[in-house]
């Protein structure tokens, strides 16, 4: 009898144990979602079960001062989790950087940019009439407070003798030089003397028709007629290429790039922005000022 009571005690503090580690566990997982809600269990021996409730905090909840109470971390860590992450607008930002002209200044420069994560869009230098002073043209996209950081940053060097950023375009007069190759032999007849020579294994450059011949005159004469349209001007003329030089705005020369792919272009070389600030008209009207007026999308506006 004696031994019965002790395997009946021993099996009933087995299943306590077993209820109250469920029980641990189910606290631990409802405590690491963070919401308020409440669960009953039913595996007690009366029947009427036992209510828990979870604490509204972030996870990794203390338990120091008891199961619902929340600390000062845990209340600054729900806080951070759930602070909304609002993107900045980035802009486009041109600083023209005066720098010695010595060894190693463009390296020390463009390493500062690089460590902070800046993407450098464009970068000039030369030589300007002083010849122990040289001029950096950098082009870059980011927000105004990190661009303005960045600006600070630069002019501790000590190599940096100042730091200018043109923030208004319209005060900013700009340029970029670009020299495309684009190919003058039509699709067509290309394929035409390939298909020829690997018959004839000889080059047929030189035996070319007068109907290929007229087709090369007009397919670089509708290359000469885009480049004029946008300004610019054949500096080389072949059997096979011609070079076209433009200067002008960046987006222009976006624009001539993008009009010159139909035709091949075979390499292009683009010098890098350079800037620098208007004259002002005496008696003029004063243009620096920001105009803080929202833009307007045509898009949005009704149909006319």
């Amino acid at each position: 009898m004696a031994l019965l009571r002790t395997v009946f005690s021993r099996a009933k503090h087995l299943g306590s144990l077993k209820q109250s580690s469920l029980l641990r566990a189910q606290n631990k997982q409802f405590s690491a979602l963070g919401s308020l809600r409440s669960f009953s269990t039913d595996d007690s021996e009366d029947g009427k079960g036992t209510t828990l409730q979870r604490t509204p905090s972030f996870v990794n909840v203390s338990t120091q001062k008891g199961f619902g109470q929340k600390t000062a971390e845990d209340a600054v860590n729900n806080i951070l989790y759930n602070l909304p992450q609002y993107d900045l607008p980035e802009k486009r930002h041109i600083l023209s950087v005066f720098v010695d002209n010595e060894a190693g200044v463009l390296s020390k420069v463009s390493g500062l940019l690089s460590a902070r994560g800046f993407n450098i869009d464009s970068l000039s230098v030369a030589q300007t009439d002083v010849s122990d002073l040289s001029r950096m043209t950098i082009v870059l996209k980011g927000p105004d407070e990190q661009i303005e950081q960045a600006r600070r940053q630069l002019t501790d060097l000590c190599d940096v003798w100042a730091v200018f950023d043109y923030k208004v375009p319209e005060n900013t007069f700009e340029r970029e030089l670009l020299l495309v190759k684009v190919n003058c032999v039509p699709p067509q007849v290309e394929a035409q003397l390939s298909v020829l020579e690997e018959e004839l294994g000889e080059d047929q450059n030189n035996e070319r028709s007068y109907e290929d011949m007229m087709a090369i005159h007009f397919h670089r004469q509708a290359i000469l007629d885009v480049a004029k349209l946008f300004g610019g001007t054949a500096t080389d003329i072949g059997s096979e290429h011609v070079i076209i030089e433009l200067v002008s705005w960046s987006s222009r020369v976006d624009a001539c790039l993008q009009m010159l792919k139909p035709y091949g272009v075979v390499e292009a070389a683009r010098t890098g922005l350079i800037a620098m600030g208007k004259s002002k008209i005496i008696g003029g009207s004063d243009t620096s000022a920001e105009d803080d007026s929202p833009v307007i999308d045509l898009a949005d506006l009704p149909p006319s």
